[in-house]
């Protein structure tokens, strides 16, 4: 008899009050030698704020860069009582790599990781900073923040200026604004400005997610540097084009007869959409597929058509079996909105993401599909309008989003990097594998890591998609046969199957963090490189996630926690198993609110997770058992500059495996501190409990009896129902 996955391990949870505290500082420079260079990085700013046109700032205000110092990087902190002393508004951050004049330890990295904060003022108010800089006897909580600002600045238009596409005369622009709803102010400043250089801003189309405004610009050729001196102007590059096509590739159609599954009602508790191409009237899949089209979408190419529709059967049947001559069983109906149409001018499609995000607004999904998006690589300093959109509606964790990371993974160097939206921290970013056998690799086809931190290991998994060698064969809807294809457009959506057939199997409410986090469980990394494969490999069936090994316990937890609070995580190790090593596996996922125009903090929410082997184990004076590391986090992050204090804290998912001895584990613990930051600094309003998903399986090595000991002394706990509908 199989032992399927455990749930409710959210009952063996408990409160715990643990007191935290730390040292010290060690400041790397004294007030007097940050003031000494901040006197002049200030009196510079003043300069050119005295020279910069009136119609370039809006409201009389100026956007400047500050730069803290690499050894600051956690949120206790972000100068944010520095900005209310002085009325300045803090309008968002990102990294910066430095070269700092000192450190304050021996051991450090030459070029450190460091926040730059952008802050917007008027003239008197950074005159009023350097008048108190040179006369006042500041009180030592301001002295200390002066002391850990490595430099103020101007911002220089290259600075803003990312890639302008030149072939023709009339540029179609992305323009990004430190403009949040409430700031309608700027937006009309910029407007008149743009104006007076034959700028046609399109604010029918225009987005405003948390404190910044997407806004399409068209402008003729030879003004782009123009426009971007707007001080309040963040970011200004080319509208990329759309990616939902496969790499270039001779499609193979094969004559082989395929016979579709028969029809039979699934009745789910859930729902499935692929925004894509469409799939149009000429199919055999009604019993499956609901196409719905939005009004402004005119009409289908038939290249969008097939894309769409072959999405669609990746997603229902999966790839086509050789061996047995079949393709799949669906595990649920799915839903095709066709957001792409033959009339779209736009390259970046404004007007896409407009679609997708009135269909993802009515919460009707919990499983959606995404094998499209802009054409360009993820940029750190800067949260892409399809990302902050996106991740938007996916944080409170109703919907669970596959996306493709994108086919040019052979470009090389920073150009074969993910492709938003697949750099949001709320999806499951996917990646493509040559092979189906046991000598696979990622595709060379495939995008690659990594994601930004936040969000530092993407794709979040990788599966088949095909290769030259191998072609991803599919039934192709359109045609009604099976053709032979590759690309991350098909890896996506066949992960996506496997997700929703969790769903589809089990009689249990798992919750979308839940299912993310049993794929990550289950993901193969091998000796891959996680820039590469992300976690792993994935798991290319449902029924292979809900079984344990026989000597094996995989438990769900699925729990809230409160802001600031402790909570104990018991790793229920049986008393009694018969075994020299103990294998424990544990992966943490949750869903965060972000802030995109502070892509260094772009996640609000965050888990500290400390972990205790024996309970036995207490130091003198201690109330609780001694620590030990089990989140090592050296390897999630490629330099050290990145590994910084509290950077792994920030993580939506994090994942680990470590052997014991069995001696060395006696009632073994997680303590987990959810905590909450704002735009960088610490979070001041009441926040809601954080959902978290935690899958953790215990193997007693060769011991068969691992998974009815788990059960019998942990009464709570119950094992989860499999439903036998879907032919294993």
């Amino acid at each position: 008899m199989k032992n399927f996955i455990i749930g409710y391990g959210e009952t063996l949870t408990n409160p715990v009050e643990v007191r935290s505290g730390g040292g010290d500082k060690n400041h790397p420079y004294s007030f007097s030698e940050a003031r000494n260079i901040l006197v002049g990085d200030l009196s510079k700013v003043i300069d050119d704020i005295d020279l910069k046109p009136k119609n370039q700032c809006a409201n009389g205000e100026v956007v400047v860069k500050l730069i803290q110092h690499p050894s600051y990087l956690a949120k206790s902190y972000y100068p944010t009582n520095l900005f209310k002393k002085y009325g300045i508004k803090d309008v968002g951050s990102k990294s910066a790599h430095i070269k700092p004049r000192k450190w304050a330890v021996k051991k450090h990295p030459d070029i450190g990781l460091a926040s730059c904060v952008f802050i917007s003022g008027s003239k008197a108010k950074f005159q009023a900073m350097l008048d108190s800089l040179l006369n006042d006897s500041l009180p030592n909580s301001t002295q200390d923040i002066f002391r850990s600002i490595e430099n103020i600045s101007s911002i220089s238009v290259d600075d803003k200026i990312k890639h302008i596409d030149f072939e023709k005369e009339e540029l179609k622009l992305e323009v990004v604004l430190h403009a949040s709803e409430m700031d309608e102010l700027i937006r009309a400043s910029f407007g008149e400005y743009s104006k007076t250089l034959g700028g046609i801003p399109d604010w029918n189309r225009v987005k405003v997610v948390g404190g910044l405004t997407f806004l399409p610009v068209v402008i003729n050729k030879g003004n782009e540097r123009k426009l971007a001196e707007f001080s309040h102007l963040r970011a200004l590059r080319s509208i990329p084009k759309l990616r939902f096509n496969h790499p270039d590739v001779m499609r193979e159609r094969y004559n082989t007869v395929v016979s579709l599954p028969e029809f039979k009602n699934i009745n789910n508790n859930f729902k499935v959409c692929i925004f894509d191409g469409g799939i149009g009237s000429e199919h055999l899949l009604n019993n499956w597929v609901t196409e719905y089209i939005p009004s402004d979408v005119s009409s289908g190419h038939p290249l969008l058509l097939s894309h769409g529709s072959e999405v669609c059967s990746t997603y229902l049947f999966g790839p086509f079996d050789e061996n047995k001559g079949t393709v799949g069983e669906p595990y649920s109906n799915v839903d095709i909105v066709r957001v792409l149409s033959t009339t779209d001018t736009d390259p970046d499609l404004f007007d896409v993401l407009t679609r997708i995000e009135d269909v993802l607004k009515n919460k009707k999904y919990k499983y959606i599909n995404l094998s499209l998006g802009p054409r360009l690589a993820i940029d750190d300093d800067d949260v892409h309008v399809w990302t902050s959109v996106i991740d938007k509606h996916l944080q409170d964790g109703h919907c669970f989003a596959t996306v493709a990371i994108g086919n040019d993974g052979e470009l090389g160097g920073d150009f074969s990097r993910i492709q938003p939206p697949s750099d949001m921290v709320n999806c499951f970013a996917v990646g493509a594998v040559n092979s189906t056998g046991k000598n696979w690799e990622r595709a060379a086809y495939s995008c690659i890591g990594p994601g930004r931190s936040p969000g530092m290991v993407k794709p979040d998994g990788v599966i088949f998609g095909g290769s030259n060698d191998e072609l991803f064969k599919i039934y192709s809807p359109l045609s009604h046969s099976i053709v032979g294809t590759l690309g991350t457009s098909y890896a996506a959506p066949y992960a996506l199957r496997v997700a929703a057939g969790i769903d589809a199997i089990t009689d249990f409410e798992l919750s979308t963090s839940s299912i993310k986090a049993l794929m990550i469980h289950h993901a193969n990394k091998e000796d891959k490189e996680q820039n590469d494969v992300g976690w792993g490999l994935l798991p290319n069936s449902p029924e292979s996630v809900v079984e344990c090994m026989n000597d094996e316990a995989i438990i769900v937890y699925q729990g809230q926690l409160n802001k600031s609070e402790h909570l104990r995580i018991p790793i229920p190790v049986p008393e009694g198993i018969d075994c020299t090593w103990v294998h424990v596996k544990a992966t943490f996922c949750f869903n965060a609110v972000t802030d995109p125009e502070h892509p260094l903090h772009y996640t609000r929410s965050g888990l500290d997770i400390t972990f205790r082997a024996n309970e036995e184990k207490v130091k003198t004076g201690a109330v609780h058992a001694e620590t030990k590391s089990f989140f090592s986090c050296g390897n999630l992050y490629e330099t050290e500059e990145e590994l910084r204090e509290d950077a792994h804290k920030w993580e939506t998912c994090i994942s680990r495996s470590q052997r014991f001895k069995k001696n060395t584990l006696l009632n073994p613990v997680f303590d987990v501190k959810y905590h909450a930051r704002a735009k960088g600094g610490d979070s001041t309003t009441e926040l809601e409990p954080l959902n978290y998903s935690l899958v953790l399986s215990i193997r007693a090595e060769g011991d068969v009896n691992t998974y009815n000991l788990v059960l019998q002394q942990n009464q709570t706990l119950q094992s989860v129902k499999v439903t036998n509908r879907i032919r294993i």
